[in-house]
């Protein structure tokens, strides 16, 4: 919390712009952690993938991961496939389903 808090206090902000700016953080941080692709609402794929492999997908836009190259094993997966907005109410996992594993 201190460190979120920090840059609106040094800088003088009005009480609105933080109550404003905190709830816009946690409006996206309860998307990005609710491990569901809801309909119209921004993809929580690329950070769910964060939580799988902790070295990668580390921003919450991309670019910066994009910059770092810390995204390229995330973009080979079926997950990236699915890092989309969903515009629709079919799910993705029947749009884009996986791929069948191989029976030995």
């Amino acid at each position: 919390m201190l460190p979120a808090i920090v840059g609106p206090l040094v800088m003088g902000s009005h009480l609105t712009s933080i109550t404003m700016w905190f709830s816009l953080a946690l409006i996206i941080t309860t998307i990005s952690h609710c491990g569901y692709h809801l309909p119209f609402l921004p993809s929580p794929e690329f950070h769910d993938y964060h939580h799988l492999k902790f070295n990668q997908c580390y921003g919450v836009l991309g670019v910066l991961d994009h910059l770092h190259g810390t995204d390229t094993i995330f973009k080979q997966t079926k997950a990236y496939e699915r890092h989309i907005l969903l515009l629709g109410f079919t799910p993705l996992s029947e749009s884009i389903p996986d791929t069948p594993k191989k029976m030995q």
